[in-house]
């Protein structure tokens, strides 16, 4: 069966129906150039990036990984769904081409750490990250609540592992800190290793 491909502007050709359906004239253009947007609320709709990085893994098979153009993520979301958080940043850790992770403003909660994932990361000036463990509502039987409560407390401790393996911060500092709205902003982010460069050359984030 012929595969359901979909044709982009400038050439680009996609085999994902609903992917297209999800991004305007703008992101077709960006997409050419391996740029994503990160710019809503992490929901289900965010695991559609997850299948571009994929299929572009899947391009540059026969690519060395040096020799392969970089994905980049361009962030400005306030957060959102921790499922969908955990499998973003498995995704990023397994992609052999290389993920660059531009924070564009603000970069908040699941975003954050889905940032940190990232093979090189950068930030404009003004830009910030919000780290905390976040919140959530839980509903049913004893049981079911109890069982429920372990596992989200198991994937919040996680988000303190997260901020550990990727940054200098001190492991006493995350767990101290994370508990609250921890905002780290631009020469924190370069001392503790939350970012590698603040960029004020758009040329550099082409």
């Amino acid at each position: 069966m012929a595969e359901n491909i979909v044709v982009l502007p400038n050439g680009l050709s996609d085999g994902n129906a609903k992917l297209a359906d999800k991004f305007d004239v703008m992101d077709y253009i960006d997409l050419k150039h391996r740029i994503v947007w990160l710019q809503d609320e992490i929901d289900v709709d965010t695991l559609l990036i997850t299948r571009q990085i994929y299929e572009w893994n899947r391009v540059d098979c026969k690519i060395k990984p040096e020799d392969r153009k970089p994905i980049k993520l361009m962030f400005f979301s306030p957060g959102g769904s921790l499922d969908v958080c955990m499998s973003m940043i498995d995704v990023i850790d397994s992609s052999v081409t290389p993920i660059y992770g531009i924070n564009m403003g603000v970069c908040a909660s699941a975003a954050a750490f889905i940032f940190l994932a990232c093979h090189k990361r950068y930030m404009l000036p003004h830009s910030y990250f919000l780290f905390h463990r976040g919140q959530g509502a839980l509903s049913g039987s004893y049981g079911e609540v109890i069982s429920a409560l372990q596992d989200y407390q198991d994937q919040v401790n996680e988000l303190s592992d997260i901020v550990d393996k990727y940054t200098n911060f001190p492991k006493e500092e995350i767990d101290e800190c994370i508990v609250g709205e921890w905002y780290v902003r631009k020469e924190e982010a370069v001392a503790k290793g939350v970012v590698d460069e603040v960029t004020t050359n758009v040329k550099e984030l082409l």
